[in-house]
């Protein structure tokens, strides 16, 4: 089945997209009904652990939903593991160089082009479609590359230049603090990294993304018209706590 992850990615097509840090499928189910067309499980900064994650991909496997994860760091075991599990996107964290990006590519392609091992796993159905899945997960499997440091700023031209990369994903608090102003996305400094962020997309041709935390109307239409085509919206936790406070309110509360 064609990733339509990747495809939007490629085509720089609006994608919206889910964020989980409550490892429960549950979560996913109701994130996958309501509509999206991706689900990301937090691996980083969640406290989720890979058989849940697992679990989680199985149930967003009986919607039109693409299960992906962020990765705790750009490292091969994680990788490997994680498109075992049934990622079919992974987002690879603190990306700052091209030769960064090009280890992460390299260890998510089956040879010759890369160097992930053959096996049987949860995303060849345990084996029993393995030749299917071998033979197509490489053209498949959408490869995105979170921009969260000034260094990547810096090389963000060579950074999308990398065979393999589909998109691109701004860490905007992380970058801040790399430079000396958390929290700070206002400063001039920030302002004039996104700038070269978004025009360095534009220039390659490559989807650009970002996370909106606490999404409204405003936000997400402020994003979309900067060119911001792969768009998370939200965090479950998030909704969750700002639905609880809401129903409060109207209590009175």
């Amino acid at each position: 089945m064609k990733n339509k992850l990747r495809q939007a990615l490629l085509e720089r097509k609006l994608c919206l997209g889910a964020w989980m840090q409550i490892g429960h499928p549950a979560c996913a189910e109701i994130f996958a009904r309501a509509g999206f067309d991706w689900v990301c499980v937090d691996l980083e900064h969640g406290a989720i652990d890979l058989e849940t994650t697992a679990d989680i991909f199985r149930t967003l496997d009986g919607f039109d939903c693409v299960p992906v994860a962020r990765l705790p760091l750009n490292d091969p075991v994680w990788i490997h593991r994680t498109l075992d599990a049934g990622a079919r996107g992974i987002i690879i964290p603190m990306v700052k160089t091209a030769g960064e990006a090009e280890a992460a590519i390299r260890e998510s392609k089956y040879p010759p082009r890369g160097a992930r091992g053959y096996g049987y796993s949860r995303a060849s159905m345990h084996g029993m479609d393995f030749s299917e899945y071998i033979a197509s997960a490489n053209d498949e499997i959408a490869m995105v590359m979170q921009i969260e440091h000034r260094d990547a700023i810096a090389n963000i031209d060579v950074i999308l230049g990398v065979p393999g990369v589909d998109g691109v994903f701004i860490g905007p608090l992380d970058l801040s603090g790399s430079m000396g102003i958390t929290g700070q996305l206002d400063h001039p400094q920030m302002v004039a990294a996104l700038d070269t962020y978004r025009a360095a997309c534009r220039s390659h041709r490559m989807a650009a993304g970002t996370h909106i935390v606490r999404p409204n109307e405003q936000n997400v239409r402020k994003a979309i018209d900067e060119g911001y085509t792969l768009i998370a919206l939200g965090l479950d936790n998030v909704f969750l706590d700002e639905g609880a406070r809401a129903s409060l309110g109207a209590a009175g509360r």
